[in-house]
């Protein structure tokens, strides 16, 4: 069996071949979740990543699975299984492979949690894979981000920019927890629909739903990051800080990069990724035999996993093909 990077991370056994998080759509592949760096039409997904897909490009074209459950491409059984990270999102196993894709074994209010797997090979984001990414405690930044919610709505109003799938409804939770009833935007509250669709508890009101009045002072609005964006900020945006709201967001990258705190008044670094001591104690977990590490830091994390943990590790290569039986 063979497993290497390329048009996404195919599996390979003699001439039967699978596409995870493939590179563009296909019959046979299967993606991870609904962001759009991951999603693509025509592939394998669970209902939410299928329900999310329609409302953010139009497509209905999708082979949907429940999580759990087994299902077979080119002659490989693969299954679905919670990953964490964003509502629908899925951890994929094959033939004795996990493949996380970008998971949460923290938990969310929203979305779950990522489980450890027992497996023979680990596929693992590393978004966070450096020794200093370590995340405040989750808990702790929630707590902070209530009560900014909470003094800001009553006093002038307050704007969170987060991504609309994911971190904002975990904002809308949050504000709810507060005793506040959010606006959203309207690509918001489109998969915030979603979210209520399979059980998800979380109040809010479209922005555009409004009066004139209330669009003056909704209390709170709850944005994608780009509205909040200096270059191109959302006009509503531009309106309720011209009349004093305060600008906050949502990102674990608050926690690293001054970028992030650019033309904001606060940051709340809130992940729906895991950080460097989350995936060494995953890793640890699943008791693989070897590690590859996929999208982000992946030659310091397979270095840390080697040292660490006493696991063969190395970055899945972008090119050519690597036997998982050879891994040297």
């Amino acid at each position: 069996m063979e497993v290497f990077q390329h048009k996404g991370i195919c599996i390979k056994e003699d001439k039967r071949t699978v596409y995870l998080d493939p590179s563009s759509g296909r019959p046979d592949g299967a993606v991870t979740h609904a962001h759009s760096d991951h999603l693509k039409p025509r592939t394998h997904m669970t209902k939410p990543t299928a329900d999310v897909m329609k409302v953010r490009t139009g497509s209905k074209k999708a082979t949907v699975h429940d999580y759990q459950e087994k299902f077979r491409i080119n002659d490989f059984e693969l299954e679905f299984i919670s990953a964490g990270h964003v509502l629908g999102s899925a951890m994929i196993e094959c033939s004795g492979i996990l493949y996380t894709g970008d998971y949460n074994p923290y938990g969310t209010v929203t979305a779950g949690i990522a489980e450890p797997q027992d497996c023979d090979t680990l596929i693992i984001e590393s978004t966070y894979g450096k020794p200093d990414q370590t995340l405040p405690d989750r808990n702790e930044v929630l707590r902070d981000l209530q009560a900014w919610i909470g003094a800001t709505s009553s006093n002038g109003g307050g704007i969170v920019g987060a991504y609309s799938l994911g971190k904002a409804q975990e904002v809308i939770a949050t504000a709810n927890n507060a005793g506040v009833v959010p606006a959203v935007s309207e690509i918001v509250a489109s998969v915030s629909d979603i979210y209520k669709k399979y059980g998800v508890a979380l109040e809010y009101v479209p922005y555009a739903e409004l009066n004139e009045n209330e669009k003056e002072n909704p209390g709170l609005l709850v944005t994608s990051t780009t509205a909040t964006s200096g270059r191109r900020p959302d006009p509503a945006v531009r309106n309720l800080r011209s009349k004093g709201a305060k600008v906050a967001r949502v990102s674990g990258w608050c926690a690293f990069s001054d970028w992030a705190l650019r033309g904001v008044d606060a940051g709340f670094p809130i992940s729906d990724h895991s950080d460097f001591g989350g995936t060494m104690k995953f890793i640890e977990e699943c008791n693989p035999k070897q590690v590859y590490t996929v999208h982000g830091s992946t030659k310091e994390l397979a270095k840390q996993v080697e040292k660490q943990l006493g696991i063969k590790a190395k970055p899945l290569p972008k090119y050519g093909e690597v036997s998982i039986e050879s891994f040297t």
